[in-house]
């Protein structure tokens, strides 16, 4: 099993051992998520939302900002409602095991880890949070009337154990599943 888990990658990269399994773990969970990427996009685009896919922050704003933030995965939006989708998508292993299944609720909490680093969910949250006061700068940007509507979406292929524990964010964030992006 842990053989044929370092091939898929599907072990987080801090337990490889070596340098160059740290790479192919990198690698390849970076040619899994831009695949997903693309699906989303092209799902959005079958529902008639304009997209655009990995889009810079510092692009969007046509500034620099005092850190990097990481992209939006997929931004999608709809001139006639004025509704735009700031999409973070995770295309993860569905998880069987306890252990697994904590790990993936420790990866998405919306906070800092005792190392200084954000969580997934939390990098999330702090893009949304620099987008928040612009709206006026991705209105046109994206040239949509005022006012617009931003909303954080994770997008996951599979279910997730997160999706059971979603309370305390819905009001940020929404959770979907791939299958269910025409219910948006």
């Amino acid at each position: 099993m842990a053989i044929s888990s370092s091939i898929r990658a599907e072990i987080p990269s801090s337990q490889a051992r070596s340098l160059e399994m740290r790479r192919w773990i990198g690698h390849a969970n970076n040619v899994q998520r831009l695949e997903f990427n693309s699906s989303v996009a092209d799902r959005m685009r079958e529902l008639g939302w304009q997209v655009e896919k990995e889009v810079k922050l510092t692009g969007l704003l046509g500034r620099p900002l005092d850190r990097n933030y990481g992209d939006i995965d997929v931004l999608a939006w709809r001139p006639e409602t004025g509704r735009v989708l700031l999409m973070e998508c995770k295309d993860l292993q569905y998880n069987k095991t306890l252990g697994e299944v904590a790990e993936q609720l420790s990866d998405f909490r919306g906070e800092v880890a005792p190392d200084g680093k954000p969580d997934h969910l939390k990098r999330h949250l702090d893009r949304l949070d620099v987008l928040a006061d612009c709206e006026d700068v991705i209105s046109q940007k994206l040239k949509l009337l005022s006012p617009i509507n931003l909303e954080g979406h994770l997008v996951f292929r599979n279910p997730v154990p997160m999706r059971f524990a979603w309370d305390r964010m819905a009001k940020r964030v929404r959770l979907s599943l791939f299958t269910e992006l025409d219910l948006l």
